[in-house]
């Protein structure tokens, strides 16, 4: 079972951290060229200012809200998507090289970083709520009201 989960996590946090980080890049070359990022994500990354060290606490911050969640609720909340991936995804890109152009605002640099950083916290994420015991899953399903 927990080699299927991880499986599965490691395609979804890819295709995910691909779909955001290529979304969130693009978001800055708009209205040239149409972005599928959310403003709040293009916010968010804009205040860090381009450095990495921003990005990366930016990001920790809502990781552990989400880890808490993932294991309590069995569920990701929107911030995995929204905040985790792309400022950890920009944070990798930049500690090597701080021109936005050729980092934050690179649609496939970003697609690239996010993707294997999605990889990461997915897989992290859903194998961590899938160590918590048999006994506990239980309620935690009664308790949420869904079923497993």
């Amino acid at each position: 079972m927990f080699l299927i989960i991880l499986f599965k996590s490691l395609m979804i946090g890819g295709l995910v951290g691909v779909g955001v980080g290529a979304g969130a890049a693009r978001m800055f070359h708009a209205p040239t060229t149409q972005g599928m990022g959310a403003f709040r994500t293009l916010g968010e990354l804009n205040s860090c200012e381009g450095d990495p060290a921003s990005h990366f606490s930016f990001g920790l911050g809502f990781f552990f809200n989400a880890w808490a969640s993932s294991v309590a609720a069995g569920s990701f909340t929107q911030d995995v998507d929204h905040r985790i991936i792309p400022n950890w995804g920009a944070a990798a890109l930049m500690m090597k090289n701080r021109d936005l152009a050729q980092t934050l605002h690179n649609p496939k640099k970003m697609a690239i970083a996010c993707g294997i950083v999605g990889t990461i916290v997915v897989a992290f994420l859903n194998s961590t709520a899938l160590a918590v015991p048999a006994a506990l899953q239980v309620s935690r399903g009664k308790s949420t009201g869904s079923r497993g």
